[in-house]
């Protein structure tokens, strides 16, 4: 999905890492923190904490990897070529953590916004997650910033 990381995949792999998914989980996060119109300080934080764990692992400047999930992010039109690497790639635990990082971005400006909520539940739903450990995933990710 990411061919800018691709010449980079043989020397991943042999590390047994998984900096794709972490990926696909900045750009979505990238996604709910936008969706609103405005990314605040805290969910940018949250969101570079995901990058600086991918730039360590793929050798990239971190202000690189931010400039390329927003290319990313603006250029998408549909996250089907998302769901369909999650669901073929990731394990139940990966799609419930995935999920999870939706929420603690989406609670990170301290509100959530309807859109924000509409887009991870979308998601979920496309991944195949039952919508009782959606709620779960959320209700801790509220109790987490209150």
């Amino acid at each position: 999905m990411f061919n800018f990381f691709k010449k980079e995949k043989k020397k991943v792999d042999q590390q047994n890492t998984s900096f794709e998914i972490e990926l696909t989980a900045a750009v979505l996060a990238y996604e709910i923190a936008r969706i609103d119109g405005d990314i605040s300080q805290n969910e940018l934080n949250i969101i570079m904490e995901e990058i600086k764990s991918i730039s360590r692992k793929v050798n990239k400047d971190e202000s690189e990897i931010l400039k390329i999930i927003e290319v990313y992010s603006s250029d998408s039109v549909s996250f089907y070529e998302f769901v369909e690497d999650i669901n073929k790639n990731y394990s139940e635990d990966e799609k419930l953590s995935l999920l999870s990082f939706m929420w603690k971005t989406a609670y990170a400006d301290g509100k959530l916004d309807v859109d924000e909520e509409r887009l991870i539940r979308r998601l979920a739903n496309l991944i195949k997650i039952k919508n009782i450990d959606v709620l779960k995933l959320k209700n801790i990710s509220k109790t987490n910033t209150q």
